[in-house]
């Protein structure tokens, strides 16, 4: 009996270990051909052998074989950065052939990158791509433009998986690597829910799937070799319409994984174990929604699949939210802990269907519900799926794929800096002096943004605003810089350097160079043409343009002569500027409203010193005694007003501008024998009648400057009679 107890005892713990193997594992396919294209020996990324393409020489066929490699330094370096260094190239129609093993699911993953080799420019190829499953098209007159990776996800039903490339007229195709790998069935079931109108979904396990979009909600970025089915999961913060509105939380060693649910083929712990959610903590009224944007093509619907984990409640049935896709609320009322039967950090996922989209952005949003006992909602992961309709372009154009670069992938950085600091902080790096009166020369014929979209997502290319910048070709910029001479280097920051550069005509520029080693990268590229597209102000440099060639990341600005705001503040012989000027500054900038006010928060690091009331004792000490204490104390009080704790607290832009002007008349009422303030800027005696307000519409003569900033001569008489007000 205890020898049959003992044994039953062994078996059981056999089958735990075995479970647990298995779990760890994960799935394992039975079909897996991975081709390093152009390359003439194996690869390993991670536990994944990519075999050499004279290996693989079975599975093509081409009437020509041209291999092609490069040494280019600029790839990114990523775990899988060696597959772009090879590539094989098509000038006619070439196929790769796979038999398949078992039917169902299977990944199809290629890879490009464009480089030189011999007379061809990769960058100038143009081609399609299908596959034999219904003979889906892939990709038309497809033209990547940096290194790219291209996702599908296709039901085979038997046979052989065929993949064509076929070059454009007078062009050719070419790829840096195929992957054709079986999938789990269970990934993709028939469960999901249609909305608008709401009703069940079916069919979803026969359709032809390709990645738009797989985001890691509050955790970094996940690599293939950290995700069982070779998958890359980018951080969510680029999406996140507004970012202040929403913190982060981790807890991936709490992470379960339910039976009949959630697997790890769903989605690694690294997602289900972090998430964003609302920014609630500090106020028990919160009633805001947290919304991610993306870019999506329209005339296609989308598979939205949502991974929920609830990793921060203390208790069940603690946290109720709704959940909102394109503005429609699909889910009201979510209570993670009641689907899975009380259990809190349970992974649990669920899939929903858009109809058929008529524009080219796709909002997700999560926020409290009316049965909330406390205002808070979560989102762990989310992936983006185009569902395809035969083919997966739009008009012969494709979508835009998954854009490799510096920092790995293209992100949008919103702006969370104060209005007044926000003009001290952007300015600071840029220059101080009057903008060049003539017409600026063009610079190039490009009026196209290939990579970078501004619209909140991450996957279009944008025709841009003409008007603000050009995409400036490599070769203009490496002969206006004289190939990047160290002897022309004007400035240095975390983004790289910046040269001074001439063009042919006799135009000076100012080159921003971006440093591969940068931490920063692309994030910092995309904020300041996002930013400076939007500002024209004569405080702030003019964008004119950018280059993306060869994996550069490039911003060419005007070239002011006088320096940049910084030496005239510190550090420098160059002259001081006077509190007037810098308080016009901050006026021009209140005057920078492109921005939502949700988006609006001054830098804190000034506000201890406010609420001491030792705000003078940070200012520049040039300053020191050349500031009337009323102006500084209402430029303070106003700075406060903008950090309150809750944005309906907060003043107005109008209230901003409003302040600021009155502290600048403070200023001017009193520092009338300054010699560094200008005698046209100061106050004119009022006509008496203005005295009464309440009586007279009659705001009497008003002279100024026609170099003054200030644009709203009313408001600056009403500014007047305050002065005159406090001080009888």
């Amino acid at each position: 009996m205890m020898m049959a107890c003992g044994v039953l005892r062994f078996l059981l713990l056999q089958f735990l270990i075995l479970n647990f193997v298995c779990s760890c594992i994960g799935f394992d396919p039975k079909d897996k051909y991975y081709i390093n294209c152009g390359s003439s020996t194996d690869v390993a990324v991670g536990s994944i052998t990519y075999i050499a393409d004279k290996s693989s020489s079975r599975f093509f066929s081409t009437p020509e074989d041209i291999l092609a490699n490069t040494t280019s330094n600029s790839i990114a370096s990523s775990d899988d950065s060696v597959l772009f260094r090879t590539a094989r190239i098509f000038t006619k129609p070439s196929t790769y052939t796979f038999p398949l093993r078992q039917s169902g699911r299977h990944w199809i993953r290629l890879r490009f990158y464009p480089f030189h080799y011999q007379n061809l420019d990769m960058k100038s190829a143009t081609f399609s791509v299908f596959s034999s499953h219904k003979e889906t098209r892939l990709l038309s007159d497809f033209s990547p433009q940096n290194a790219t990776v291209k996702e599908y996800l296709l039901n085979m039903t038997s046979g052989n998986m065929v993949i064509t490339f076929s070059p454009s007229r007078n062009s050719f195709a070419y790829v840096n690597s195929v992957e054709v790998v079986s999938a789990p069935d269970s990934l993709i079931i028939d469960d999901a829910s249609l909305f608008n109108p709401f009703m069940a979904y079916s069919g979803l396990v026969d359709q032809a799937l390709e990645t738009v979009v797989r985001v890691n909600m509050g955790g970094p970025f996940v690599s293939l070799v950290n995700d069982t089915l070779g998958r890359s999961w980018v951080p969510d913060w680029p999406f996140l319409l507004h970012p202040n509105l929403a913190i982060n939380a981790s807890n991936i060693g709490g992470v379960r994984y339910p039976g009949g649910g959630a697997t790890k083929d769903i989605a690694p712990p690294t997602v289900y174990g972090t998430c964003t959610k609302m920014n609630s903590q500090s106020d028990p009224n919160s009633n805001f929604n947290v919304t991610w944007n993306f870019g999506v093509d329209a005339g296609f619907q989308y598979l939205i699949r949502l991974h929920f984990c609830d990793i921060v409640s203390k208790g069940a049935n603690q946290l109720v939210f709704d959940v909102y896709i394109g503005g429609f609320l699909v889910d009201r009322d979510l209570e993670l802990s009641s689907v899975s039967q009380g259990r809190l950090a349970t992974a649990y996922f669920k899939d929903f269907v858009t109809p058929l989209m008529d524009k080219d952005s796709l909002s997700v949003s999560i926020g409290p519900s009316k049965l909330s006992y406390y205002p808070d909602a979560l989102l762990n992961g989310l992936e983006v799926m185009k569902i395809s309709k035969g083919s997966f372009s739009t008009g012969g154009s494709s979508l835009a794929p998954f854009s490799r670069s510096k920092n790995k992938l293209a992100v949008i950085v919103g702006v969370s800096v104060g209005v007044p600091f926000l003009s001290l902080i952007v300015v600071g790096i840029l220059v101080f002096a009057q903008r060049r009166k003539k017409k600026k020369q063009e610079v190039s014929h490009s009026k196209t943004w290939i990579h970078i979209p501004v619209d909140g997502g991450a996957s279009h290319s944008h025709t841009m605003d003409a008007n603000f910048s050009y995409c400036i070709p490599f070769a203009v910029i490496e002969e206006a810089t004289n190939s990047f001479d160290e002897a022309l280097v004007v400035g240095i920051g975390g983004f790289g350097k910046v040269y001074k550069g001439v063009l042919g005509d006799g135009t000076k520029l100012a080159v921003k160079r971006g440093n591969p080693s940068s931490p920063q990268g692309l994030a910092e590229f995309r904020t300041e043409i996002e930013m400076l597209s939007r500002f024209r102000h004569r405080h702030l440099v003019s964008l004119l343009g950018y280059c993306d060639e060869k994996n550069e990341m490039i911003l060419v600005y005007e070239y002011m002569e006088n320096g940049t705001l910084k030496s005239h503040l510190y550090g420098s012989n160059n002259p001081s500027l006077g509190w007037k000027e810098r308080l016009q500054i901050c006026i021009g900038a209140a005057r920078d409203p492109s921005l939502p006010r949700e988006m609006v928060n001054l830098g804190e690091w000034a506000i201890k010193w406010q609420k001491k009331g030792e705000l003078d004792q940070i200012i520049d000490h040039r300053l020191v005694g050349r500031i009337k204490p009323d102006s500084l104390r209402k430029y303070g009080e106003t700075a406060e007003k903008c950090l309150a704790e809750f944005g309906v607290d907060r003043p107005s832009m109008g209230d901003v501008l409003w302040n600021l002007e009155y502290a600048l008349q403070l200023q001017e009422a009193v520092v009338r024998d300054d010699p560094e303030e200008s005698s046209s800027n100061y106050i004119h005696e009022i006509s008496p009648h203005f005295n009464d307000v309440g009586t007279s519409n009659s705001f009497g003569q008003f002279e100024r400057s026609s170099g003054d900033d200030l644009s709203d001569a009313s408001v600056s008489k009403v500014f007047s009679q305050l002065i005159r007000s406090e001080g009888r």
